[in-house]
C-alpha cells in the first residue's frame, strides 16, 4: 500500500518522527509516496494545535475536499474527538467506533535514555515503581502505596515539555533508571486514556501494569503479558504484583517482543500502513459524513473545552 504522510500545520516531531521509522522499515508491506494522488490512503501525523482546537485547518485543508475518501489522522491529542477516521492515542473506549478508529501507540518518546535500558540489562531492585504528576485522580492513591520494595516519586514539579535541557537529561536518566531497576512499571492514565510511558516500558522489556478503565488498546497486539488494574482497585497491587513477581521475566520479556514486532523503528511504519489497511477494508458505513461531525456530542459534555483547559495551565501539548 502507498501512504502519503502530511500535516495541515507546520513540520512537528509526530509527522518527522513517522517519516524516519519509514525509512528504518525492515519489512517492505507498504511504502511512502510524495504523490497524493497515487497514494491508497493519506495520513495527516497531527499532535495537539492550541491555536486550533477543533482543527478547521485540517478540515479545510485541499488534500480533505479532494480526496474525502482516503484521507486519515493520527491524533495523539489527550482527549480527542472524531476528526477524521484514523490512528488514535487516546480515543476512550465509549467514543471507539471500530469502522473509523484504530487505538494506536505514540510515534516516539521524549526520553532517549530509555532506549539504552533494555541493552543495559541492570540489575532489578524494586518489585514495581512508578514516577509522574498528578495529571488523574487515579494518581493520587498510588503514591500512598505501601511496599518496601517500591519506588513512588511525584514528579509534578517537572513539566516534561517545558524544561530546560539540563534538566531534562537529569530528570530523564531517573526515570530511566527507575524503569531499568524495576519488574513492574505502574503505567496509570494522565489526562488522555493512554500513556507514553506504557510503550516505553515495552521497549524496556520490562512488565506494564495498566490502570485506565477507558483505555482501548491496540488491536495488533496480544497485551496478555500486561497486568490490568482498575482505578478503584489500586489498592490491592502490592499484594497482587507480589505474588506475579515470579512471572515478571517472562511478561517483560513478551513485552519486549511486542516492541519489537509493532513499535520498534523497525516495524512501526508497517503497524501504521496495516492499521490504514483495516481500516480502509472496514465497512466505514458513515465513511461519507461530514467530517469532525461528532464534535457536538464532545461540546455538550464540556469534556473537550475542560481538559484542553486543564492542558493549557499545566503547560503540556
Amino acid at each position: 500500500m502507498k501512504l502519503h504522510l502530511t500535516s495541515a500545520y507546520e513540520t512537528h516531531t509526530g509527522l518527522d518522527a513517522l517519516l524516519g521509522v519509514a525509512l528504518k522499515d525492515r519489512i517492505g508491506a507498504h511504502e511512502l509516496t510524495a504523490d497524493a494522488a497515487e497514494a491508497d490512503a493519506i495520513l495527516f501525523v497531527e499532535n495537539t494545535q492550541f491555536k486550533d482546537l477543533f482543527f478547521r485547518q485540517l478540515l479545510q485543508h485541499p488534500l480533505v475536499n479532494e480526496y474525502p475518501d482516503k484521507v486519515y489522522m493520527y491524533n495523539e491529542m489527550d482527549r480527542p474527538w472524531d476528526v477524521l477516521p484514523g490512528l488514535y492515542c487516546c480515543l476512550s473506549k465509549r467514543h471507539h467506533d471500530p469502522s473509523r478508529h484504530r487505538p494506536f501507540a505514540y510515534l516516539y518518546s521524549p526520553n532517549p535514555f530509555v532506549s539504552n535500558i533494555y541493552s543495559a540489562n541492570r540489575e532489578t531492585s524494586y518489585l514495581f515503581s512508578f514516577m509522574g504528576s498528578m495529571s488523574h485522580a487515579c494518581r493520587r492513591p498510588i503514591m500512598q502505596l505501601q511496599h518496601p520494595d517500591a519506588l513512588l516519586r511525584d514528579t509534578s514539579d517537572f513539566n516534561v515539555w517545558k524544561s530546560e535541557p539540563a534538566e531534562m537529561a537529569v530528570r530523564g536518566r531517573e526515570y530511566a533508571s527507575a524503569l531499568a531497576t524495576s519488574h513492574f512499571v505502574l503505567c496509570p492514565r494522565g489526562i488522555g486514556t493512554s500513556s507514553i510511558r506504557l510503550y516505553e516500558t515495552l521497549e524496556a522489556g520490562r512488565v506494564p501494569v495498566i490502570i485506565s478503565d477507558h483505555w482501548a488498546p491496540p488491536p495488533e497486539t496480544d497485551w496478555s503479558f500486561a497486568i490490568q488494574i482498575e482505578e478503584r482497585r489500586i489498592r490491592s497491587i502490592p499484594g497482587l504484583l507480589s505474588a506475579l513477581e515470579g512471572e515478571a521475566a517472562e511478561r517483560g520479556q513478551a513485552a519486549r517482543q511486542a516492541w519489537l514486532d509493532h513499535y520498534a523503528p523497525e516495524t512501526l511504519f508497517n503497524t501504521v500502513g496495516n492499521s490504514l489497511e483495516s481500516l480502509i477494508l472496514s465497512d466505514h458505513g458513515d465513511r461519507h459524513r461530514r467530517p469532525g461531525a461528532q464534535l457536538n456530542k464532545w461540546l455538550a459534555g464540556g469534556e473537550l473545552l475542560t481538559r484542553t483547559a486543564a492542558q493549557r495551565l499545566l503547560g503540556q501539548p
